[in-house]
């Protein structure tokens, strides 16, 4: 069934559902409404990666086993969004790989809408500044569209529009069911200053070190840790998720550790 997709409404409604569940105190009912809000991404790609890796594919995890998209809605209305997780050992060759992996996936969608990358020490402003002009590329190439950052610091935002060729157009705000007034009030005027829309996720992930831990305890299974990549297909027009899965890279027995020769 599809979902209602907190990531795919616009900046005023998505900071007006974070208002309005602050002012009426229903956090608590909203996220019984919508039950995977609750999940981690670690409990997600662990559980659709293990009714998977039976079938041979072992860096894939995803809800939807077929590729197909609906039919009776026009191509024109679905958009591919992707959140890409880097860490220090992210190369150029790992993101062009993540990037093309979903690409191939799903062929019948020309590019991706949005990019966001997501990055696990937030205030890491020299990992954002040498990885961007990587983005910029596949913008440049007609891959991606717009480019975003999920959950930065200001103090990252800053250089980064200072040194870019093409400025962030999204930021994703981490969205809790038990700390919504959380939210960076100085992170939110700045990107109404730049004009940056703004929407909410619940697709926290600290360190791929613990989701790598969490897959060899579960699975017996290692993952590199230079990317995981999260995708979502949505109907525009609708704003509900038709589909949604992650793909990684299973790491060879020389690179157990996670670390690239």
């Amino acid at each position: 069934k599809a979902v209602v997709s907190t990531q795919s409404t616009g900046a005023s409604s998505s900071l007006f559902v974070m208002a309005k569940l602050l002012c009426t105190g229903d956090v608590q009912k909203f996220c019984k409404t919508f039950p995977d809000l609750k999940k981690t991404v670690i409990e997600e790609v662990v559980s659709s990666l293990s009714t998977r890796l039976s079938e041979g594919c072992d860096c894939i995890a995803d809800r939807n086993e077929s590729t197909e998209l609906p039919k009776d809605i026009p191509k024109d209305n679905i958009s591919l969004h992707i959140k890409l997780f880097i860490s220090e050992l992210t190369c150029k060759e790992d993101v062009n790989k993540a990037v093309d992996c979903v690409l191939t996936r799903y062929p019948t969608l020309p590019y991706i809408e949005f990019l966001f990358i997501s990055v696990a020490d937030k205030t890491n402003k020299d990992l954002l500044l040498k990885c961007w002009p990587w983005f910029e590329e596949l913008a440049e190439v007609g891959k991606v569209k717009f480019l975003g950052l999920s959950d930065p610091r200001c103090q990252t935002i800053q250089p980064l529009i200072e040194n870019c060729k093409i400025w962030p157009r999204g930021i994703q705000l981490f969205f809790s069911c038990e700390h919504t007034s959380n939210t960076c009030m100085d992170l939110l005027k700045l990107a109404n200053y730049y004009k940056i829309r703004v929407t909410i996720h619940r697709d926290e992930l600290k360190d791929l070190t613990e989701l790598n831990q969490a897959m060899d305890r579960e699975l017996g299974v290692h993952m590199l840790e230079s990317w995981l990549l999260r995708y979502s297909i949505v109907d525009r027009r609708r704003k509900v998720l038709l589909k949604k899965g992650y793909i990684l890279e299973k790491s060879s027995p020389q690179k157990l550790d996670g670390k690239k020769q």
